[in-house]
């Protein structure tokens, strides 16, 4: 593994931007990529990322800016990015919320040296904003994810090249819509069900603002998000569309 491509989904997330690209941009190692993908923010999201890297001089293709003429939401933002990447055998795709930030330096290194040629998922420790809680850890080595307690939360990763393996079908309701809440198991459950090999490593490597600004109604979402979650366990992994 020799890349790590940082996928931030984006919705007003103005606030704490900067944050959370300062986290990426002041890794000792500088090998990754950073998309950045505006899913039609109603405020001025674009803007600050625009002005940080002017503030920062970048000239090059690290930062990469996608502004959406459709609402999206975070699942579909992120796996298009990936299947962009997905023939690429040498890259790790990690999922970075834009209003969320890397809480060590050494991350890209952390997890380049956490995968080898059999690992396909690597998941890391990390942090609540309000109570410093952690609710990662290892993953049963036989277990089937979709039966087990959710235990692989931030920082999520994987080879990018397994994605290509996986139907959209996996990501989408039972009306053939994305999912819109929910997101982080609806991606994470059908990869972890793939790998061949399944690695937590128990360093915090990741920042976790529950409190996020851009959920404005939460007892609506959360509820729109367990519905989500409990479709996908009950139904499992689909094999194909």
């Amino acid at each position: 593994m020799q890349k790590v491509i940082f996928i931030s989904p984006m919705f007003n997330a103005a606030n704490h931007l900067e944050e959370c690209l300062n986290s990426t941009h002041e890794q000792t190692n500088q090998n990754f990529i950073h998309y950045v993908i505006d899913d039609m923010s109603t405020d001025n999201s674009s803007e600050v990322f625009k002005e940080w890297c002017n503030n920062k001089n970048l000239i090059d293709n690290k930062y990469i800016l996608i502004s959406n003429s459709e609402k999206k939401w975070a699942l579909k933002n992120v796996i298009e990015v990936a299947r962009l990447h997905e023939e690429d055998e040498d890259v790790i795709i990690a999922i970075l919320d834009a209003d969320d930030k890397l809480y060590n330096k050494n991350t890209v290194n952390i997890l380049i040296e956490n995968y080898d040629s059999e690992t396909d998922t690597v998941w890391t420790s990390h942090k609540w904003d309000i109570n410093d809680l952690n609710i990662s850890r290892s993953l049963p080595e036989k277990i089937n994810p979709y039966q087990f307690p959710w235990c692989t939360s931030h920082l999520k990763t994987f080879r990018s090249s397994i994605i290509k393996k996986i139907s959209n079908s996996n990501f989408k309701d039972l009306d053939n819509k994305w999912f819109k809440r929910g997101y982080d198991q609806a991606l994470y459950l059908p990869l972890l069900f793939l790998s061949k090999k399944r690695k937590f490593v128990d360093i915090v490597c990741y920042y976790y603002r529950i409190n996020s600004s851009s959920i404005e109604i939460r007892d609506w979402n959360e509820k729109e998000q367990m519905d989500t979650v409990r479709l996908v366990r009950a139904r499992g992994y689909i094999e194909s569309d």
